[in-house]
């Protein structure tokens, strides 16, 4: 059966250290088989940590922490938490995705699951560019719960911030799908599987200790 991402995983002979951000884009198969194979640890901390931020900064704005603090305090606290918890939050994913890929009969180990993370976040990471427009365009209304628009350019034009955030989330979805099909010489769907089930194995049994502990 062919392969959904196959257009999306060519190779290309020309990757070398100094175009790793750009091919990771167009071609992220080859980029990150060179990767793996010449420089695994490059970049990674510095990703994960700007990986942590944009996640961090989501968060403040998802919450509408905007509704009791300033947008400055709030710029200020997702930066600095996403900086130095963000992190730690992907190493743990790190380890989930090799412990839960083992049960699938793979056998990626942490170290190459956290560059993975890294180099797959770049489109992610992209977004913080839209962050200065956005907060120009918006200011105080930016991390509101329910942000007071007054006209429809400003309301067509936040749905597309919105939309590009969007598409650079699956990016970096659809990178990290591609890395765990060659770590764990996978197929799509069992790479897909192996993504997921970290967050099933940790996330549910913190739901179900939440509910039994309410009641």
């Amino acid at each position: 059966m062919e392969n959904p991402l196959d257009d999306f995983i060519v190779e290309d002979p020309e990757i070398n250290d100094n175009n790793l951000f750009i091919k990771i884009w167009t071609v992220p198969k080859k980029t990150l088989t060179y990767i793996l194979d010449k420089c695994p640890s490059k970049h990674v901390t510095l990703l994960l940590i700007l990986a942590g931020i944009v996640k961090s900064i989501d968060r403040a704005s998802t919450k509408g922490m905007g509704d009791n603090m300033s947008t400055i305090a709030v710029l200020i606290s997702a930066i600095i938490a996403g900086a130095l918890f963000g992190w730690i939050g992907y190493y743990i994913y790190a380890w989930a995705m090799s412990t839960t890929g083992k049960w699938l009969k793979g056998n990626g180990v942490s170290s190459e699951f956290r560059t993975l993370i890294a180099w797959s976040s770049i489109p992610a990471i992209a977004s913080l560019v839209l962050l200065v427009p956005e907060l120009i365009l918006f200011g105080e209304e930016f991390f509101k719960s329910e942000p007071i628009v007054d006209s429809d350019i400003y309301y067509y034009t936040l749905i597309g911030f919105g939309i590009i955030e969007m598409i650079l989330g699956i990016w970096s979805l659809a990178i990290m799908v591609i890395g765990i099909m060659i770590v764990q010489e996978f197929k799509v769907g069992k790479a897909i599987l192996n993504m997921f089930l970290p967050v099933l194995v940790l996330i549910v049994p913190l739901i179900l200790i939440i509910f039994l502990f309410r009641f």
